[in-house]
């Protein structure tokens, strides 16, 4: 990485425009990374892989956090598409009292997902917070009536 990349956000940031957040992730992954995003569950190996860079760079979550708060909508619009969620107003979510975000996805079943904040543990965390793995559990969560998830 080049250094911080600077991303137009907008704000503040709702549900509403998560989904213009995810488009900046493709961008940025394009002309940054040179990753092609396509907003498939597929694609989160690619996403996973280069929040690990950012790790191995040592950068902190304050130092990535553009970055990484794109690369959460990103994660979270792929399983509005994929799981039929929507995103939510963290607020009238079930994760009101655990996620310090805007905004949350929740599946048909009633369970939330932290996206955002699951971009920020995985740079923090490392390998135990893969996304393709936070994705399958959403998937299975939302099979069926679920109660809140922060994620795996």
């Amino acid at each position: 990485m080049r250094g911080p990349v600077k991303l137009r956000l907008r704000f503040p940031a709702t549900a509403a425009n998560a989904p213009d957040h995810a488009r900046l992730a493709v961008q940025v992954a394009r002309e940054e990374y040179d990753m092609g995003l396509d907003f498939s569950p597929a694609s989160l190996d690619a996403l996973d892989s280069q929040i690990d860079g950012l790790r191995e760079e040592g950068l902190t979550g304050e130092e990535a956090a553009e970055v990484l708060f794109v690369f959460g909508c990103y994660l979270g619009e792929v399983m509005v598409r994929g799981l039929g969620g929507r995103w939510t107003a963290t607020a009238r979510s079930p994760l009101r009292d655990v996620s310090p975000w805007p905004m949350v996805v929740v599946l048909p079943g009633g369970s939330a997902w932290d996206a955002i904040g699951k971009a920020y543990k995985r740079l923090e965390l490392g390998d135990s917070e893969y996304l393709p793995g936070f994705y399958a559990a959403a998937a299975r969560a939302g099979r069926g009536p679920g109660a809140a998830e922060g994620g795996p």
